[in-house]
């Protein structure tokens, strides 16, 4: 299961890579808040470990001493207080400014079996946090770990150092591909194993001497209860619980939890149960087991209601969860189960997270219920059915909603798109899990029924990795099951998957297959959408007129079946292929005709997307006005772009009208609202689509330097795409730009480049007159090129 945490690395670094004789740079993303905000919250009570801190800080620091070792390791045994201390020392060195470029933060659940993240998902997490998009995150450990070193050297040169924080850190495996190898980043790793194979400055953490383990216990009192004075009044029984606990803060945080809850419980009383489990605190002291005891004890103290309550919630897929979901779990309504969250959150057994209404269980603490459920709690199944029911049909819900509006016959669940949404991103970590889980479980019907509405979320989202994930996951079970009608539409949705993630033969290979499959059963209307989505990935691959037999077929299919909305996306999809094939004129009319339809059956979306793509035949056939007007009509129709990158599209298309229009500063506008978009959801591709853009509006406005640096842009992004033709179009802007500027010879180098990416994409016409260009260039050395007028949106 994937453990994703949100961060942020501040500052607008380079790194360079050299393309064709000219330097290209790669830049990480500048963000405006370089803070902690992928960092815990750390407690107000911290108590009892004020040398390890300052040893800690003493490494971190940038005035510490050559030789200091630049990765510190917090050890100790379960409950140790290891991650708080870690938090401590992050937190105070954030403040001290000391870490200008922010703070990467991981728990990689290194001692769950069933959570644990692999070191190679984790680096996945880490390059996207630094701003890599997930589907250009190499897919090797070795790749991924280079990526990873790189960027944080460029950002610690450039003057933005990074805290790496590793939490829960395992005790074997690759661990050392998730160290930074710059020697100037810090790495502050917790694990409950010393790792001696690193070569860092290991901090172990004892249990708390008896003094401060009652002023830990104090001081947790006094922050729920500023009056409390039980500590003080019953000191002697205090230092017997800090023994009893074997100095574990967090069994002392757990009983400070339960005299919190019960004011005028004396010490005493906890004390006199606690030492029934002293047998096993005195023998049990490695590993979570000295923690188990106090587990125990605050488990007795729960109600059989909450007891159940507390098991259940172990089973919970994903990192958190919310109020909804856990009344599923439960069997309760929703009144029930808050006051049930409530109880155990009073007793520290589940945290509450940000927004309100979605909890956490602590890593130990679930481990510690999950025994207990196993045990011999016979009921958890049903429970366990009933969140994966509600999973399903809430993900179905939204996706209807979301994705198709029109479609939706029943009364609407959510309000609007946006609480579609809202609900799917909440819950994306426990739907991926869930759907996995169901495979592992051999629930073959349950996955196959989650991976079809979560996988489309997670495709239309570009939630890439994760959506392979999922659907590789479903198309398993089904051929298990041998449902091959679902295993068609699934593979079909991998096809699409693969198609943005620009493996581009693979997501032909899956569409055939699905094809087939169709084909087999008899299914004409499963078939003409597997066509239909066949013929896009022959677009991108720029076979042309393979694409377009695949989308008049699907047409053909769907007008059959009576299916409109159906023949209204393959009329559209055929405009788009005549549009790329440079058949403007001809394109407009399937174009035309499937705006028509969508509007007749009320699918906004599909219409905003029709009128786009008849914006780009009209602009593409000189009728610039024109198109600006239907692209305005696009981007007005209300709740018709909700999806951002569909409306990212739109606003890239819209800025290469207004290019053509003669209206630069709008264009420019309208481009950079597009490339936000992509950056936000990590579509290189299409943000260096609108960076090549932008540099011909600078190339129409004569600020050639300003060009150079755009193109430049554009082409490391088309390095990382695989869209070779897409980079012989921005290699040919570039060298005209270069002209300009007087730099003939690096100008020919990369007009000889595009020539031969042409040739190698099969494009010979363009690559016949790109060559012509270079010619004519070598007879006119030192004079310039008139900008090209426009590049297809």
């Amino acid at each position: 299961m994937t453990e994703y945490t949100n961060n942020h690395v501040g500052g607008g670094v380079l790194f360079s890579v050299v393309v064709q004789g000219r330097t290209v740079t790669l830049t990480l993303p500048d963000r405006p808040d370089p803070a902690p905000a992928g960092l815990p919250r750390r407690s107000a009570a911290f108590t009892g470990r004020r040398t390890p801190l300052r040893d800690v800080l003493a490494a971190l620091s940038p005035h510490a001493p050559d030789g200091t070792a630049d990765t510190v390791v917090v050890t100790g045994l379960a409950g140790a207080g290891k991650t708080e201390l870690v938090l401590q020392a992050a937190h105070a060195a954030l403040q001290e400014g000391w870490f200008p470029g922010g703070v990467l933060f991981v728990d990689l659940h290194g001692y769950d079996e069933e959570s644990r993240v692999s070191p190679k998902r984790a680096l996945g997490t880490l390059l996207r946090a630094l701003g890599i998009p997930p589907e250009h995150v190499p897919p090797g450990i070795e790749e991924r770990a280079l990526v990873y070193r790189s960027a944080l050297s460029a950002l610690a040169s450039a003057g933005r150092r990074v805290l790496v924080v590793l939490d829960d850190l395992p005790p074997s495996g690759k661990i050392h591909h998730l160290l930074p190898g710059d020697g100037s980043t810090s790495t502050l790793v917790s694990s409950r194993h010393s790792l001696a194979e690193l070569d860092a400055l290991t901090v172990t953490l004892r249990e708390l001497a008896v003094p401060e383990g009652r002023e830990l216990l104090a001081e947790a009192l006094r922050t729920a209860r500023p009056e409390d004075t039980r500590v003080a009044d019953e000191a002697a029984e205090a230092d017997r619980l800090a023994a009893l606990c074997g100095g574990l803060p967090l069994a002392l945080r757990i009983l400070a939890s339960l005299l919190v809850d019960v004011p005028n419980r004396p010490l005493s009383d906890l004390r006199q149960d606690l030492e029934d489990a002293h047998s096993r605190l005195s023998v049990l002291r490695r590993e979570d087991r000295a923690v188990n005891a106090a587990f125990d004890l605050s488990y007795r103290q729960l109600t059989e209601e909450q007891a159940r309550a507390f098991r259940l919630m172990s089973l919970h897929p994903g990192p958190d969860f919310s109020t909804e979901s856990t009344a599923e779990l439960f069997g309760a309504d929703i009144t029930e189960t808050k006051r049930l969250l409530h109880e155990l959150a009073r007793r520290n057994l589940v945290e509450p997270r940000e927004p309100y209404g979605r909890w956490q269980q602590h890593s130990l603490v679930r481990l510690y219920a999950r025994g207990r459920l196993r045990s011999g709690d016979h009921t958890w199944g049903e429970g366990l059915m009933r969140l994966l029911v509600h999973f399903h049909r809430m993900a179905t819900r939204a996706g209807e909603t979301l994705f198709d509006p029109a479609k939706t016959t029943r009364e609407p669940f959510f309000a609007d798109r946006a609480a579609a949404l809202r609900w799917l991103e909440a819950e994306r970590q426990n739907l991926i899990a869930a759907a996995v889980w169901a495979h592992e479980a051999e629930d073959d019907l349950m996955c196959v029924a989650l991976a079809v509405p979560v996988g489309k979320f997670l495709l239309e989202m570009r939630y890439l990795e994760d959506a392979a994930w999922v659907l590789g996951a479903g198309i398993r079970s089904s051929r298990r099951s041998k449902d091959r009608y679902r295993e068609a539409a699934l593979l079909s949705s991998l096809g699409s998957v693969l198609r943005d993630m620009r493996k581009l033969r693979r997501s032909v290979r899956a569409h055939r297959k699905a094809v087939t499959i169709c084909r087999k059963l008899g299914k004409h209307q499963a078939l003409a959408s597997t066509l239909n989505n066949l013929g896009l990935s022959l677009h991108d691959q720029r076979r042309f007129d393979e694409a377009l037999a695949a989308h008049t077929k699907a047409a053909r299919l769907f007008e059959r079946a009576g299916d409109r909305r159906g023949l209204a996306s393959a009329l559209s999809n055929t405009g788009e292929t005549l549009l790329e094939a440079g058949r403007a004129e001809e394109g407009a009319r399937p174009l035309r005709k499937a705006a028509k339809i969508y509007r007749q059956e009320g699918d906004l979306r599909g219409c905003a997307q029709a009128l786009g793509g008849l914006a780009r035949a009209t602009r593409d056939h000189g009728k610039a006005e024109q198109a600006l007007a239907l692209h305005r009509r696009a981007l007005a129709l209300a709740d018709g772009l909700a999806m951002p990158h569909e409306k990212g599209i739109e606003l890239a298309n819209f800025g290469a009208t207004l290019t053509a229009a003669g209206e630069p500063e709008a264009a420019l506008a309208a481009l950079k609202e597009a490339v936000a978009i992509f950056r936000r959801l990590g579509d290189r591709r299409a943000e260096a689509m609108c960076l090549g853009n932008m540099a011909l509006v600078r190339q129409r406005q004569g600020k050639w330097q300003k060009a150079v640096r755009l193109h430049t842009l554009a082409l490391e992004a088309f390095l990382e795409s695989n869209d070779d033709h897409a980079l012989a179009l921005e290699l040919r802007g570039l060298a005209q730009a270069l002209l300009r500027l007087g730099d003939n010879a690096e100008a020919l180098e990369n007009l000889e480049l595009a020539a031969e990416l042409y040739h190698r994409t099969g494009d010979v016409e363009t690559a016949v007159e790109t060559l012509d260009l270079v010619r004519q260039v070598r007879r006119r050395v030192g004079v310039g090129l008139r900008p090209a007028a426009g590049r297809p949106g």
